[in-house]
């Protein structure tokens, strides 16, 4: 279950919005969302992104099971990040999404073909906190995006549910760069790269 929500989170993170001139993975410069958890995982999580999204970092505090986690997903480029700030452990890889990405003309054709491998279809718009988002509906649930940001992601798997939802968007503000530095001190396992194909 957890594994499956990691993995459709990574993938709405990451499908947006395409340039000539450059990779935006978002299609706002930079910007602050908090998000809200409820359901089977319940807490908070904050993205912070500049560049188009080509520099990220999501810090979390979920509960599940009655057990609270704090970890910090940093996404830098092609290379993720992902550690535990108490432990200070983590792991870390490189995303071969990004570098398929530059190849791509067509991101909108590209972003339904791969939430249709998922089972979700484009299904309109819908406003959110005052956005228009797009829509995919599947069904395991549907997803929310505005400008390739996640607005809202409700997925029941294996008839547990799971909701994220913002509750408070900041775009086009300056994010401070030290969000973006991984800690020195953080003792990373390197994970093999992942695919979608």
């Amino acid at each position: 279950m957890k594994t499956c929500i990691s993995f459709l989170f990574c993938m709405f993170v990451f499908l947006s919005a395409h340039s000539q001139d450059i990779l935006k993975i978002y299609g706002i410069k930079s910007g602050t969302i908090e998000y809200k958890h409820s359901g089977t995982n319940t807490g908070t999580s904050t993205l912070y992104f500049d560049n188009f999204g080509q520099k990220s970092a999501n810090y979390m505090v979920i509960t599940a099971q009655g057990k609270t986690q704090k970890s910090w997903v940093i996404s830098l480029s092609e290379m993720q990040y992902i550690y535990d700030p108490v432990t200070r452990t983590g792991q870390k890889m490189k995303n071969p999404l990004i570098e398929g990405l530059k190849e791509i003309d067509d991101l909108e054709k590209f972003t339904e073909d791969m939430y249709a491998k998922m089972g979700f279809k484009p299904a309109g718009n819908e406003n959110f906190l005052g956005r228009d988002c797009r829509v995919f509906k599947g069904d395991m649930g549907k997803v929310l995006t505005w400008n390739g940001l996640l607005m809202l992601m409700e997925m029941t798997v294996m008839g547990t549910t799971t909701r994220q939802e913002a509750t408070k968007v900041d775009v086009k503000v300056p994010v401070k760069a030290s969000l973006f530095e991984v800690p020195a001190d953080i003792k990373f396992t390197e994970l093999p790269a992942f695919g979608f194909e």
